[in-house]
Order: structure tokens, then C-alpha cells, then sequence
């Protein structure tokens, strides 16, 4: 969504220039425009969370965060993950590379699947990809896991490209019993590391739900830790959002963007909206380049007031709050 549409679909004031330094980002992808990151430390977003989505842009997320951090403290906060798009290219702890692609891809078309399994490049062994994983969130105890989660809807691109605008995707999809182990294990990494997650779901909310409730059985007696998650730019129903929020061992957190969520009827966002606790509530932008940001943080800041009857100061300094508790780690040391 260009600044343009925005501004031509979401009429809205400006935001008061002082209330910027308090605007978080919950989740984005603003470094995935390569020629343009030297604008994101000049964001006039106070905070913006950085999702990693492939090993291969783990080291411009994290140049991005220096960058950002050398201007204000905590101006951006990176996250290191695996996306479900790209979930096929890494194997599961109990896989091996042997006909690895064969078993975690499927397609209505078996011609069509062995062209594409001929094009891609070995998988990722799970103790490459996992300790890869594992040693950026120790390096930075900062960091959060994301973007993961699971997709029924997602089908790779040919030749497993990562260029999706304007090419038409296979028929190709990878199983949903891979994307939950993929999913599993990096939650099993927040948990063991005390990090907050950022959670793509996009028509598998019954698995994500069954997902939490069985790793939360095998959570010990006692033990009152809370794994973080945000679903990011939520467009279930509200009747969904209590469940979520009731799973034992988690603390979620829901997040709204104009990138996504303006494709609902504004009626159903705003039902949305109401039904999301307050200090459960984020803003987001899940943008893809640095130059809309801004605007689009302030377009969903005014539509969370509206469908939450706030002054738009309210919207800012509540999601501030509930940002900060997101991604602090009660582990980490003191900067």
C-alpha cells in the first residue's frame, strides 16, 4: 500500500509530532527494500520490531537494528526466524536430507512438484539452522523469534524463489505437519530463551490453537513462566481471541495493521479492535519499505481510536506500554 492509497482510503489527522517517540512498529519488513536502508534509522517512529523471515536476511536485520540503535535507544528491535513460506528449506529434528523435499512438499500435480523439487537447493540441516537460530537470539538477548507461524494458503514460487510481486505461484504447498514442527521448535526456542514471538497464521488458526495447547501440557508444575506471542495483523473472528488468550503458558498479544486488516469490512475490524483487551492491543505496520511506515502507524493508531472511543494520546501511550512488555525479556541483563 503506497502513501498515497493511504492517504486517499484512511482519512485521519496528523499525529501531534511529540507523541512519534512513543509509536511502536509491532512488526515490519521495511529492510526488505535493499536500496532504501539508510531512511529506516530516520523513521519518525519511535520503535519499530524488525522480522527476519530466512537465515539469508538475518545479517540486514540485525545491520539495520545497529543502525537504528546508534540514533535512539530500543529504536529498533531485531527478530530472527523462520517463515513458513520458507519452512520447506529447513528439516525437522527427526528428518533427514534423504527425499527430505518428497515427504514436507504437496501437490495435486506430481509433475509440477518433482520440476520445482529439481530447481531447489539442498535443505538446511536442523543443527545448522537451529543453532544458527539459536546463537543470534543469545548474541542479542534483545532479540525476539519472528516472523513464524504457519499458512495453508502460501505456495512457492517457481523455482523456490523469494520474489513474489507480479509471478505467479506454483501449485506447490508445503505440509502443514512440517510448518508445525518448523513452528514448534522455534517456540520451543522462545520459551528456553524468555523471548517474545511474532506469529503469522493466515487460515490455520485451529492448528495454531491445537499447537499452543499441546506444547502447554508439557509445561511443569509450577512453573509460571509466560511465553510472549504477537498474532500479527489478526483477522480471525472475535470469539477466537478469548481462546487465544486463555491458552496456559502463553501471553499473546494481537496486532492490527492497514497493510492487512483494511481488507476487512471496517465493521468487522473495528468488532475486532473491541475485542482485544487493552493491554493486549499493538499497532503494526507490516510494511515492506521504510517511506509508508510513518503513515500507516498513525491510519491504524486512528482507526483503534475510533473503534475503541480514544483520544488518539490514549491509543499511543497504551500500545507503548503493551510494546514494551512485549518484548522485554526478564532475563536479560540490564543495558
Amino acid at each position: 500500500m503506497c502513501q498515497d492509497e493511504i492517504q486517499k482510503q484512511f482519512s485521519c489527522e496528523p499525529l501531534e509530532p511529540s507523541l512519534f517517540s512513543k509509536l511502536c512498529d509491532a512488526h515490519c519488513h521495511a529492510h526488505d527494500a535493499i536500496d532504501k536502508l539508510d531512511l529506516i534509522p530516520a523513521l519518525k517512529t519511535g520503535h519499530i520490531t524488525l522480522m527476519g523471515v530466512r537465515q539469508d536476511d538475518w545479517d540486514r536485520v540485525s545491520s539495520v537494528a545497529n543502525a537504528c540503535n546508534q540514533v535512539s535507544p530500543q529504536k529498533c528491535v531485531p527478530c530472527y526466524g523462520i517463515h513458513p513460506w520458507f519452512s520447506y528449506r529447513v528439516i525437522g529434528n527427526q528428518s533427514t536430507e534423504n527425499d527430505h523435499y518428497e515427504s514436507v512438499l504437496e501437490c495435486s500435480d506430481s509433475a509440477e512438484k518433482q520440476e520445482l523439487i529439481s530447481q531447489l537447493e539442498p535443505p538446511f540441516s536442523f543443527d545448522v539452522w537451529h543453532t544458527n537460530l539459536y546463537n543470534r537470539l543469545v548474541a542479542d538477548p534483545s532479540a525476539l523469534v519472528g516472523e513464524v507461524g504457519l499458512d495453508r494458503a502460501a505456495r512457492l514460487m517457481p523455482g523456490g524463489s523469494i520474489v513474489w510481486q507480479g509471478i505467479r505461484p506454483t501449485s506447490v504447498k508445503v505440509t502443514m505437519e512440517h510448518q508445525l514442527t518448523i513452528l514448534g521448535a522455534q517456540l520451543e526456542l522462545a520459551r528456553q530463551l524468555n523471548r517474545g514471538a511474532s506469529i503469522h497464521c493466515v487460515q490455520s488458526q485451529g492448528h495454531l490453537m491445537t499447537l499452543l495447547h499441546q506444547t502447554s501440557k508439557k509445561i511443569k508444575k509450577g512453573d509460571k513462566s509466560l511465553v510472549r506471542l504477537c498474532l500479527h495483523s489478526f483477522g480471525g473472528s472475535p470469539g477466537t481471541i478469548p481462546q487465544f488468550l486463555s491458552v496456559r503458558g502463553y501471553k499473546i498479544y494481537i496486532s492490527f495493521s492497514v497493510a492487512i486488516n483494511s481488507r476487512l469490512v471496517r465493521s468487522k475490524l473495528d468488532q475486532l479492535i473491541k475485542a482485544v483487551p487493552d493491554d493486549r492491543l499493538l499497532l503494526e505496520s507490516d510494511i515492506d519499505r521504510p517511506e509508508p511506515l510513518d503513515e500507516c502507524l498513525v491510519a491504524i493508531a486512528h482507526i483503534v481510536a475510533g473503534a475503541k472511543g480514544w483520544p488518539i494520546e490514549k491509543v499511543v501511550q497504551q500500545t507503548h506500554s503493551n510494546w514494551i512488555d512485549f518484548i522485554t525479556n526478564p532475563c536479560a541483563p540490564p543495558k
